[in-house]
């Protein structure tokens, strides 16, 4: 591909060539790019599931700086799902790319450079190490979706020249504002009535926020969309599994099963019966593990002092996006006990991160639903009971979560409801009931 013809491709998606749909504002992620923009020869990651709005927060990225100081010339957008750009992705284009910025468009000032969706271009670890150590004139922001980009190019080739910002589906506070309803922490019990009106949307289409914006008719479909545009272009493509179809419907029997244990051993006596064949219980291992790299499901642990524990018994799968879960799972809407659950999950995740997150059972198999750690202590005990009025639901939920507190010594635990909100002393302990609205625009 000459120059020219370069140009041509990159010129519609940039500011430069074209006039850019930035889309609504995400404050927190902004500036955190802004203030990791200060770090001197530093590359920026930003790395989460397909289509929660990286390529859009970049662009807010380069839109806040030509508003301030830069041209727009100074700004340089490259996609590496451009159809166009397929044949030829490898490090030297890379290289023609960049020469034919600097030949047609800025030939020496400073630009901020954004290296859309680079875990389709094998070696760009490497260009990006290259153009720092050469202290070239760029901020090199990177987006990705997948988490390999952390743990493997990041922490090897990268070691210490980046920064990584983990971006998500919109939280509900984010989604209430996408929506046009600002809440500040005051208007909470003020607005709750407008705010519960939105929970229910919330909780069935997610927190996308392509979906939040789109009309009602056309979400499914585009969560569908979105859907198989992670099976198909995050995982299949990138791991090069062989059988598209097996990985689709291990994914569909994972979703269908969110909220609950799950095991890779029972995952794959479920696909045996389904595919009619053997199936390498290292391939269904493998699966799993990709689901996970591309932020498409989470799996918590139970929590144990042995490690062999945690990794031998069960986990509890969760999707990222309820979303997701309209178009993958059967009968979803029935149990918004389950869907509120797997909100919740998503929320510590995010909050917390990964590692610290766990579900509790002792040997009476009383369980709670999440035990949150933090500097290797157990802090926070949380139940998720989207209805609290039946009294045996209750009664069960309580006295797990006491037996919990009693073991790791807290005076508090908390149940998540759909809106029922009070406090109650047992035993010196103290259970809070909290609307799970409430708690969400809370964290």
């Amino acid at each position: 591909m000459q120059s020219k013809d370069i140009i041509e491709v990159l010129s519609p998606l940039n500011f430069w060539g074209s006039k850019q749909e930035t889309g609504v504002r995400r404050d927190y992620y902004l500036d955190r790019i802004m203030q990791f923009s200060e770090a001197k020869d530093i590359a920026i990651s930003v790395i989460g599931i397909r289509r929660c709005g990286k390529t859009t927060l970049t662009k807010q990225y380069m839109k806040e700086n030509i508003g301030k100081n830069l041209k727009d010339t100074q700004t340089l957008y490259i996609n590496f799902e451009d159809p166009k750009f397929g044949p030829y992705l490898d490090t030297d284009f890379l290289d023609k790319i960049y020469d034919a910025y600097r030949t047609y468009v800025n030939k020496d000032d400073f630009c901020i450079i954004v290296l859309d969706e680079v875990q389709n271009l094998p070696g760009w670890e490497k260009w990006v190490r290259l153009m720092l150590e050469k202290k070239e004139k760029v901020k090199i922001i990177i987006t990705g979706s997948s988490s390999k980009l952390i743990y493997s190019e990041l922490s090897t080739v990268l070691t210490g020249r980046s920064l990584t910002i983990e971006l998500s589906p919109l939280t509900f506070r984010e989604f209430l504002f996408f929506k046009g309803l600002e809440i500040r922490d005051s208007d909470i019990t003020v607005k709750a009535s407008i705010i519960k009106k939105q929970l229910n949307e919330y909780m069935v289409f997610g927190g996308f926020p392509q979906i939040v914006l789109e009309k009602e008719f056309l979400k499914t479909e585009i969560l569908r969309e979105i859907f198989y545009g992670i099976i198909n272009k995050d995982i299949v493509n990138r791991y090069q599994f062989q059988d598209s179809h097996l990985v689709r419907v291990t994914a569909e029997l994972l979703i269908n099963n969110f909220s609950s244990l799950t095991s890779a051993n029972k995952l794959r006596n479920n696909l045996v019966l389904i595919i009619k064949r053997k199936l390498s219980p290292n391939l269904v291992v493998d699966i799993m593990k990709s689901f996970e790299d591309t932020y498409l499901m989470h799996f918590v642990p139970l929590f144990s002092k042995k490690i062999k524990e945690i990794r031998q018994y069960p986990k509890k799968v969760y999707c990222a996006d309820t979303g997701l879960i309209n178009v993958a799972a059967l009968k979803y809407s029935e149990n918004f006990g389950k869907l509120a659950e797997n909100i919740v999950a998503v929320y510590l995740i995010r909050n917390y991160g990964k590692d610290n997150i766990f579900y509790w059972r002792n040997l009476k198999q009383e369980e709670v639903d999440f035990l949150i750690k933090e500097n290797l202590e157990v802090s926070q005990l949380i139940q998720v009971c989207w209805n609290i009025d039946d009294e045996k639901t209750k009664k069960r939920e309580t006295k797990a979560l006491l037996s919990a507190m009693d073991e790791f010594k807290l005076k508090e635990g908390i149940v998540l409801t759909e809106d029922h909100e009070a406090e109650e002393i047992i035993d010196d302990m103290k259970i809070r009931y909290t609307p799970i609205w409430k708690w969400m625009l809370e964290h």
